[in-house]
């Protein structure tokens, strides 16, 4: 939501707000609600700028998407996408309990963005956001706005501030390898060190670490590497060929969505 010091000035920042927010379903007044403007007129002169289509009432917009996605993760689509949302997805709720909270998902790779929108069924196109200087790459998000996936979402700890309440979720034992790929697609490391040798490793909050350390080396037979600390974050690697050859196979050989370049780096190891 906009910062309360905004100055009260059409901005990018806001522009590219107030169109996310409509697309997402927000109407006109509920949108002011949250930016530093009054008037309609605000809101609807920037969406004209944008090329964005008005509705013509309540009865004109219709969540298409599939808002009980989450309801059961019984596919592999689905687990990864849980995965992926947990690690870097979020949950707002609405301002002053107006509206439905947004779900979304924003990371530096477009290609995720596309994928969880098209496999949301969302109408509205993934939203570029401009890097704030030049240290920072661009960022992507999709977004949707639902109360019930939200509540869904709550369960697996996809929640707001989640870092605080994150942990693995169970699911059926062949969705298992689909989820945490979903988890290392989001907040997992793939590199090649000075000799050559991959790198596989996982970070994030205390528990979910820990819990999917677990996972990989009863599930896998892996080094009983430890737990490293920096700062909040907690993060667990392997370099062992026979370590990183394992994880790999098991992240990927069942097929399912999957994020290019993670997957290229890895490749040599399937």
């Amino acid at each position: 939501m906009p910062h309360p010091a905004w100055n009260k000035r059409l901005t990018p920042e806001v522009e590219g707000l107030i169109v996310e927010q409509y697309r997402g379903g927000l109407s006109a007044g509920e949108i002011l609600k949250g930016i530093p403007f009054k008037t309609k007129k605000t809101v609807y002169d920037v969406l004209e700028r944008h090329g964005v289509r008005r509705r013509g009432g309540p009865a004109d917009y219709k969540k298409s998407f599939d808002e009980a996605a989450f309801a059961v993760s019984d596919t592999a689509e689905k687990a990864y996408w849980l995965g992926l949302l947990i690690t870097d997805g979020y949950v707002v709720e609405a301002t002053e309990g107006v509206g439905s909270p947004v779900v979304g998902l924003q990371m530096i790779d477009r290609e995720a963005a596309e994928g969880f929108r098209n496999f949301l069924g969302l109408q509205h196109p993934v939203l570029r956001i401009e890097p704030k200087g030049e240290r920072h790459q661009p960022m992507y998000r999709a977004v949707c706005h639902s109360r019930r996936m939200a509540n869904d979402l709550a369960r697996f700890g996809g929640v707001p501030r989640k870092s605080h309440g994150t942990f693995l979720p169970l699911l059926a034992e062949d969705l298992m390898p689909h989820l945490i790929r979903g988890l290392f697609d989001g907040d997992g490391t793939a590199s090649r060190r000075a000799d050559g040798q991959l790198l596989v490793g996982f970070c994030g909050s205390e528990r979910l670490v820990a819990e999917v350390r677990m996972w990989l080396i009863c599930r896998l037979d892996i080094s009983d590497n430890r737990v490293h600390e920096n700062g909040t974050i907690r993060y667990v690697q392997w370099s062992h060929r026979s370590d990183v050859r394992r994880i790999a196979r098991y992240l990927y050989e069942g097929g399912g969505p999957r994020l290019s370049r993670k997957y290229e780096l890895l490749g040599e190891c399937l």
